[in-house]
This record gives C-alpha cells, structure tokens and sequence, in this order.
C-alpha cells in the first residue's frame, strides 16, 4: 500500500515498551484530545484497546469508525490506524507479544473472536466489540490491575501479569461471543437491544433517521430506548449518528477523486454549506483540508 500527502506512520517497536528480560506485556492509559490528531502508527506487537471515556473517530486500515465509551478491539502488528480528532477519549493500551502467553497460545487462538486477531495467517480485518456497562467494570478491573503490576514489580509479578492478560483475553472473547449470538434473555437483553440499535443506524445512517424508528425497530418506547443508549455509548441518539456520518465522510475523503458535494451526500447531508460547517466543528479542519492532508492513492 502507498500512503500519500498522509501524516508521515510512525513505527512504533516493542522495546520501547517491554524491558529485555521480562515479560512482553504492558498497560498504560493514555488521553488523547485535537493535539494528537493525525498520528498515525503501526508496531512490532499486539494491542488491544479499550475505550474508558470521550469519544473520537478511528482510522483503520483504510477504515474510519467512531469509538465511544465501552468500545475495545485488538490490532495486529502491521495494521496502521490512529485518532482523528478525538475529544477528551481516555483509554487504555494492552500491549504484549504472542510469547507473553506462552504454552497458552494455541488454546487462547482457538477462542471465538480472537483467532482473526492473533493467528498471523488469519486475514486482517476490523473487528471491535462493545461491552456492557456490568462487563466494563470487569475489563477496567483487569487492566488497572496489570498497569500496577507492570508499575510495581513486587514478587511474582509476571506470572499475574500473564493471568490477567489471560483473563481480559476470554473477557473479550466472551463479549465477542455475545455480541454475535442472537442471546435474547435474561442480562443480555439490554446489550443486545444496544446491539440491534446501533446495527440499525450503520445500516440507515444515509437516511434521515428518527430516534422513534429505532426505538420501534427494536421494540423500546422512545424515552427509554434514548435514556438507555446515553448510559451505553455516552452520547444521545442523534449525536451517535451525527458522528457516524461524519466517520464515514472520513472515510471517503481519503479518496483522490470525490467531490465534497457527493460526499455531504453519500453521507445523509442534503446541504453541503451545514455539512461542512459540521465536519469543522467536530473533526477541527474542513473536508478539503481533511481531503488534501489524507489522500490514499
């Protein structure tokens, strides 16, 4: 792949991050606001990511999403993507190398969801999970606990290291498993209202959508459908899809040869003029400053 007039990819490399002789895993949390936009970067090892609080629109490998709170997802060594113009987004970075899981790998490979991640001859792809508000609890437990361990050192702190990556590993794969079974009952009811929700507005988003059409896509009065999705994506309906179109301009502007009027509309603007006073507003340049500093040929 050719990158071309994008921010130069940085390339990050796991003795940055692991001391020689230890155990490749470490934890950090890290704030991410409009002055580290535009930093995109690959590594030499494995990461996954999870989303505390903000929100910000993600590059991904030519793929642009929006992540919110609750969000996690793993990336590759290899895979380039970064934050495009994130607000306030807390989050924290998982990283290790394969080695870290020792004679556990083949088991945690064979894992729902974790295999297109951790297997090297899986094909690549963009896979992020959200998690429930009961099992982000569980996530930020775990890692808070290995940024400590990885902090202190105190006696026998690789072997919990190693467990606790172990334990948010089938966390995540336990998620994924959830998030892509049709579960209707008992505590899952709310993720998969959640789930349902949000499938509807990537699917409509072009459209002008009414919170009165979700909510009657998946069966919630209107009040509690909008109550229901703030508590788990920290924005309102018509926010979520207002920043779902605006990563998906993103996206499309990456190509050399889209006009800004039939990306407004590809998008669900019928005025260009308030599209791209929106896309200023939220993503901080306009659509042709976006366009010419993010070209990929």
């Amino acid at each position: 792949m050719e990158w071309h007039r994008m921010s130069q990819v940085q390339v990050l490399d796991g003795d940055q991050f692991f001391d020689k002789g230890c155990i490749p895993i470490h934890v950090m949390i890290a704030q991410h606001d409009k002055s580290s936009s535009h930093i995109y970067h690959s590594h030499s090892f494995y990461e996954f990511v999870y989303i505390d609080r903000g929100f910000s629109t993600h590059f991904f490998n030519n793929k642009t999403t929006l992540l919110t709170p609750g969000d996690v997802f793993g990336v590759r060594p290899g895979d380039v993507h970064g934050y495009v113009h994130p607000k306030n987004a807390i989050l924290y970075n998982c990283l290790f190398n394969l080695s870290a899981l020792g004679s556990d790998i083949d088991a945690i490979k064979k894992l729902p969801g974790l295999e297109q991640i951790l297997d090297e001859e899986a094909f690549p792809s963009w896979q992020r999970i959200r998690l429930g508000p009961a099992v982000r609890k569980d996530a930020v437990s775990y890692l808070e606990k290995m940024r400590l361990e990885c902090q202190r050192r105190s006696l026998g702190w690789e072997l919990k290291l190693k467990g606790l990556l172990i334990e948010f590993l089938v966390l995540f794969s336990r998620s994924y498993l959830e998030q892509y079974t049709e579960q209707e009952a008992g505590e899952y009811r709310y993720t998969q209202y959640m789930y349902k929700a949000l499938e509807y507005i990537e699917e409509y988003y072009t459209e002008s959508i009414r919170i009165e059409e979700i909510a009657a896509f998946i069966g919630l009065s209107p009040d509690y459908f909008s109550r229901m999705f703030k508590q788990y994506t920290g924005l309102t309906p018509i926010e979520y899809i207002r920043y779902v179109r605006l990563a998906k301009a993103a996206e499309l502007l990456r190509k050399p040869d889209i006009s800004i009027a039939d990306v407004a509309m590809q998008v669900g603007f019928d005025d260009q003029g308030y599209f791209s006073r929106l896309f200023k507003q939220v993503i901080g340049v306009s659509p042709s400053v976006f366009q010419r500093d993010n070209i990929i040929v």
